[in-house]
Formats: C-alpha cells, structure tokens, sequence
C-alpha cells in the first residue's frame, strides 16, 4: 500500500503548492477563463462554443472566494487533483499494480500542457476527469459483470458532455473495443451499454435544446473549428501538431506513451488481452482522429489531451515489462533513461510555472511572447481602464467595450466593480458569445471607453457611432520593463450601431 500513499502525499502536496500559486503568484486570469467567468455570470443550458459544465463549476467556487484568481481557478485544482487520482486507479486496476498507478499519476504532473493546465479553469481539465473515469467505470463493469458501473459511466460521460464535446468520441471508440474484443462482444447484446448511452443522452439535453433554440449556432461552431468539409491537404499543420504533442508532453515521455499504446496492441491481439485492448482504445483512436485532421488544417495542441489519460500507464506498464526483461547493464541503462526523463519533466514543468527564471539565463522577454502574454498585464489594464472609467463617469453614464471578446471579458473581471461589458461589432470578426445576450443597443447617450490591443486606430463605424472619440495609449509593464500596449478610446455621446448578420461561426 506504500505506493497509494505516496501518490496520495504527492497529489496533496502538488494541490496545495497549486492554492498558493494561484494566491500568490503572478499571472492574471487569461482571456478563455475571463469568458467562462462571464458566462458564469449568466447561467445557462449551453453557450456558444462550449457547454455549460464550466461556467456552474466557475460560478459555484466564485460564491464562495469571489470573482478572482482562487475563486475561478480552484475548480482546476479539484479537477486535476481527481483526475490524477482517477488515472492511478485506473493504471491499478488494469495492471494490478500500486506501482504503475503511482508513476502513473506522476507522469502528467510532470508534463507542462498538464501541469500548468491544473491552474487554468479550462474545460480540459473537466474533460480528463470524466474520460478517466468513464473508462475506470468500464473496466469496473467488464470485470463484476454489475450494472451500476455501467450506469455510472453513463452519467459521467454526460457531465463530460457539458464540459467538453470531445468526449462524445468515446462511445464509437469503446465499441470498437467491444466488437474486437472477443471476450467482452457479448456486451453489445445485453441492455447496460445501452441504457447507459441514454443516461448520457439526458445529460446532453440541456445543450440540445438550447442549440435549438439558437439557430445550431454550436454545431456551425464546432464544424468550423474542426474544418468540416475542407478539402485542403497540408503537412505543414500535421507536424506542427506532432510537434507541439512532443514539446508540451516532453519529447521523451511523449515517445513513452507511444510506444507504450503500441505495445498494448500488439499484445493485446497476440495475447488476447482484453485490458491491453481497452486502453489502446481509449487512447490512439483519438489521438489519430486530431491526428488525421491536422492534415486538413490547424488543429490545436490541446484538442487530443484527453488521448494521454490512459496513454500514461500504458508507458510505465510498457517500461515495467521492458524493465523486467533486461539483464543488469540493461536494466541500468532504463533505470537512468526513467530518471533523467523524470528530472527532465520536472524542470521544464517548474519552468512552466516560473518561467522568468530562465531570463538571466539568457532568454529575454520570454513574458512578452506566448502563451504568458495572455495570463499578464490584465490587473494593470484594469486598474487604468477604472481610473479613466471614474474620469469619464463625471461627464456622464460611460459603459467600456472593446474589439474582441478576450479582451471584453478580461475588462469585465478586472475593472472596478465587474461592470457589464459590451463586444462592439463592426462586421470583421467571427460570431461569439457576446453576440447572444443584450448588447449595447440600449445605451444611447452614453459615454464609451472603447479598448484595442496595441497602438490601434479605431474602426470608422464605431468612431461614426460617437460625436467624438479620443485615443490615449496605456502601456503595460513587467519587472519595470515594457510588456504590451493598450488603446483606450476615449468616445462620448453613443448614437446607435446597427449589429451584423454573423455568417462566421
């Protein structure tokens, strides 16, 4: 049992470092948390590009901390600490040892795309949980024959579902499980899958109808993202999403996890081995399925994450039995390369969470560039968009807005008082969320304080829907030194601007 607490010490020990991360550290929500922070503010059955899991997860913390930091990002904390958990588990039970479950465990917190993402309320986060634990529920039921597992399972994928569509994918990749699986075929006869599929379906209701209600605009959404119907043909996306899987796993645990699923297919067929079949099952079909449409287009690095949740044991499983059948030089060799990859995890991840400790290493500016210029310089705008806010308000009612719906959402959390926000459109963007709740139109006679990313001039419809707009630039800095600039519009007596038909989803 010394392996289930070490990985019990471990997960308390990284939630708790995480708690006071998020307290005491200094990165700013970034623009995707602000936007489900703003829907949390108006709760409902679905929401343009997402369910409505995150923004209830989000509003329930925020109730009890308040609308910063901690009360957006703890649901992270709790999601990722239970899907680590989860993945032990699941690691436990297929390979019947403590000792894969815990280096299991390990493995994604010594990842930066999971690692760092443990601080982030993001819905991948909520979708690991649930696609692990959906599958432990499986494993659970194949092996005790009960229905309550099943079941079980079902509700999970439903709350999946509200989190994040991905997981939706893992109904057709389980049954491929089922009808290759020669042992557990027999499944796909009796009623517990089934009943469990609906048990899903009346989670997913409550987007259904809400997409019903909304002209599908989630569906348009999602085909758009995916690039349903191009019919482009490009390597240039494909490796720059194999490279991206690479750098953000580590390139050595990436290959880890690899060879590891690979392995489980192959013994799984020759070995007939049902476990080893359900996790290449759960893993390689959607890694394949981003894989496969990186060719027709980008395809984000964190679209495939939930691939890894069984990925990670199917690694150690795989070094274990490559361990076990070397002789001593060889088993030195492993032993070092596990060490080193764990060394090697461990400081690019503590480097993902105090990056600016490589610039007098020589990395310069490495907070100017992506991705830490969106989770920095927020609190800063906030404060100068309230103190121009506060002048403005002694000329008349001033509402602030701005050109995209990153920059909206983070002026709504960090401005004085979290006013109501407003995403002005000038008939150049795609659609958004902001798109579908009240807009500015009633606010005639109001004054505008209108803000742009970087040194920007203002669009003619928006400066023609004002008697006069006035432009200042508010620098941003980090460690005293120039990190990003802001423009902020200074626009008084708002006349009206007609909203465009969106046909960018």
């Amino acid at each position: 049992m010394r392996y289930r607490n070490y990985t019990i010490a471990l997960l308390a020990a990284l939630a708790v470092f995480r708690v006071l991360y998020i307290i005491l550290g200094p990165l700013d929500v970034s623009p995707d948390e602000a936007h489900y922070w703003e829907w949390s503010r108006r709760l409902d059955l679905s929401y343009y590009s997402k369910g409505p899991g995150v923004a209830y997860v989000i509003a329930f913390f925020t109730s009890i901390f308040g609308a910063n930091e901690l009360g957006i990002r703890i649901g992270a904390v709790v999601f990722s600490t239970a899907g680590s958990w989860m993945i032990y588990l699941v690691a436990k039970e297929l390979f019947k040892s403590e000792k894969i479950g815990f280096y299991s465990a390990l493995l994604p917190n010594i990842t930066p795309i999971f690692s760092i993402g443990t601080i982030l309320m993001t819905t991948d986060v909520m979708l690991i949980f649930f696609w692990v634990s959906a599958i432990y529920c499986v494993k659970r039921a194949i092996d005790t024959g009960k229905g309550g597992w099943w079941y079980s399972g079902g509700v999970l994928v439903g709350l999946g579902f509200l989190s994040k569509y991905t997981i939706v994918l893992l109904y057709p990749f389980l049954a491929l499980f089922f009808l290759i699986s020669k042992e557990n075929r027999h499944w796909l006869t009796r009623k517990e899958p089934y009943i469990t599929g609906l048990i899903s379906l009346v989670f997913a209701t409550p987007v259904i109808f809400w997409n019903i209600a909304h002209g599908q605009v989630t569906i348009k959404h999602t085909m758009g993202q995916a690039h349903v119907g191009s019919g482009g043909f490009s390597l240039g996306p494909f490796f720059e999403f194999l490279g991206s899987q690479a750098g953000l796993l580590t390139p050595l645990i990436f290959i880890g996890a690899v060879y590891g699923v690979w392995r489980c297919l192959i013994l799984g067929f020759k070995e007939k081995r049902s476990e080893l079949l359900l996790v290449f099952f759960s893993s390689a079909p959607l890694f394949l399925f981003f894989l496969f449409k990186s060719l027709h287009g980008k395809v984000q690095a964190n679209w495939a994450i939930a691939s890894f949740a069984t990925a990670f044991p199917a690694s150690v499983w795989a070094f274990s039995v490559l361990y076990n059948r070397k002789g001593a030089t060889g088993r030195k060799v492993l032993k070092g390369l596990a060490v080193f990859t764990i060394a090697f995890g461990v400081i690019i991840s503590a480097l993902a969470y105090f990056p600016w400790a490589l610039e007098p290493l020589g990395v310069k500016r490495i907070m100017k560039g992506p991705p830490y210029n969106r989770v920095t310089g927020w609190q800063q705008l906030g404060d100068k968009v309230s103190s121009v806010k506060e002048e403005m308000e002694k000329l008349g009612k001033t509402f602030v807005a701005s050109d995209t719906y990153q920059i909206t959402s983070e002026l709504a959390l960090y401005t004085k008082g979290n006013p109501i926000a407003y995403n002005f459109d000038t008939g150049s963007r795609r659609m958004n969320q902001y798109d579908l709740w009240s807009g500015y139109q009633g606010l005639i006679g109001y004054n505008a304080l209108y803000v742009k990313g970087g040194i920007a001039d203002i669009e003619p419809a928006i400066s023609e829907a004002f008697d006069r707009c006035d432009r200042e630039v508010a620098p941003i800095y980090w460690d005293g030194k120039p990190l990003k600039e802001f423009s902020l519009f200074r626009c008084y007596n708002f006349k009206g601007m007609e909203r465009h038909e969106k046909n960018k989803y």
